[in-house]
């Protein structure tokens, strides 16, 4: 059986980091934030993690072969715009015709790249805590979630800065910013939605904060391969990370993190540059619309 690991949480949490970890270990395959697969990739033909624009890439091109809907710019505009109708519903029952519809398209494109990857768990980073929840019922697959957590203020100072999208290659472009403030109630949103996910669903799930796996990558890979039953014996899978650098091999990440397209050493380090160079305005404001979560998650 087919596994999928969907990593919920706020946008700028370290789900990249998170993924390109998993993406070393035995039976694991990572394809970054899949829910933008169809524009990102179909449409626009945006570069994949591997330096590939999307449709030159072997991985997608062999997937895109086993599909027979949305495989061209029409009918990944359609798949876009059906699963955008279900993500509106939240947490809630979209029209049954519409969601079945929904599972049929997303179970193809999961099958065609568990068939092509060879892997028996695929972790899809797309973060969205109402997509994630929609495709609890893809019949025949084992859904899990692992929600990712992140200092507010570590969020809201990512956002506010610069970032070059390099998977935009016809022209620059950045990612998008947000004032402190607006960022704050974002992630406010994404972990009351994350938390109301996990009571609903009833489906294995795991709580990781970013803080912790930067800190100790291993302990956190070795419990997700205990929880995911990966066929490891000892710790020779986790050779590839040791003293704050992970060797890391080219993926095939559809969307995400600039990160996604560095090889080779990858730093495993937490990025704290918030605590001496994000303003004192800035800081109070996420502290105070944030202060319930943050002493939730043990920030405070």
């Amino acid at each position: 059986m087919t596994g999928i690991v969907f990593v919920v949480g706020a946008s700028r949490s370290g789900s990249t980091l998170l993924e390109r970890l998993l993406n070393e270990l035995p039976g694991m395959l990572s394809v970054g934030e899949l829910m933008r697969v169809w524009q990102r990739g179909v449409v626009e033909n945006q570069l994949c993690s591997c330096g590939q624009v999307f449709h030159d890439c072997p991985f997608w091109s062999a997937v895109l072969q086993r599909l027979e809907s949305g495989t061209d710019a029409a009918g990944a505009n359609a798949a876009d715009v059906l699963s955008r109708s279900v993500y509106k519903a939240g947490l809630g029952t979209p029209p049954a015709a519409q969601h079945q519809a929904f599972l049929a398209l997303w179970g193809a494109l999961f099958r065609a790249i568990a068939e092509v990857g060879g892997a028996r768990w695929l972790v899809d980073s797309s973060k969205d805590p109402a997509y994630a929840a929609q495709l609890a019922g893809l019949p025949g697959v084992d859904t899990r979630y692992v929600h990712l957590v992140r200092d507010a203020r570590a969020v809201a100072h990512s956002k506010g800065r610069r970032r070059r999208r390099p998977e935009i290659h016809w022209r620059p472009a950045y990612m998008a910013r947000r004032s402190a403030w607006d960022s704050a109630g974002s992630w406010n949103a994404t972990q009351r939605l994350a938390e109301q996910a996990r009571a609903q669903l009833g489906r294995p799930w795991r709580q990781l904060r970013y803080e912790d796996l930067a800190a100790d990558p291993q302990a956190t890979l070795r419990g997700m391969i205990e929880w995911l039953e990966l066929p490891v014996v000892g710790d020779a899978a986790l050779d590839f990370v040791r003293d704050g650098v992970a060797q890391v091999r080219p993926g095939h990440s559809v969307s995400g993190n600039p990160m996604r397209f560095n090889h080779g050493e990858l730093a495993v380090t937490a990025d704290l540059e918030w605590r001496r160079a994000m303003p004192a305005l800035s800081r109070w404001a996420v502290t105070v619309r944030s202060y319930r979560g943050l002493r939730r998650y043990g920030y405070l």
